[in-house]
């Protein structure tokens, strides 16, 4: 498990799921740690789901924004997860941001957004099984 006043980010055995919350808006080093820590935890149980509570989203800085797609998604891959759940309401304000990630994981992950953690599970194993 990791936390910062940014994220909290843990493994949820029951699930097979890593489950990273956005506390409040983070850019360079407070974004990346939770985000490599949740790669962590990725790494240690392949083949897990992630799933990311975005409803204290914000808006990534073009940096972050670089860095996830050529270092953290490419990574993400090697640990076979693949599905990645974003936990939004039905109209977000970052919606745009919710799009540019998207479609980038679409090329290599199956998305599920819902309103709930427990949504994102119930169609995460239907989509395993």
């Amino acid at each position: 498990m990791f936390e910062s006043e940014y994220a909290k980010t843990e493994y949820i055995e029951k699930d097979n799921a890593v489950f990273h919350v956005w506390k409040k808006e983070a850019h360079f080093d407070d974004y990346r740690e939770p985000v490599n820590a949740s790669l962590k935890l990725l790494r240690e149980h392949q083949g897990s789901i992630f799933i990311v509570d975005a409803r204290n989203g914000f808006e990534d800085v073009k940096e972050d924004v670089e860095w996830g797609f050529t270092y953290f998604l490419p990574e993400l891959k090697k640990t076979g997860c693949k599905i990645w759940g974003f936990i939004l309401p039905e109209v977000s304000d970052i919606e745009g941001e919710i799009d540019l990630w998207t479609a980038e994981i679409k090329k290599n992950f199956k998305v599920i957004r819902a309103c709930s953690y427990e949504e994102i599970v119930k169609e995460a194993d239907s989509k395993l099984y």
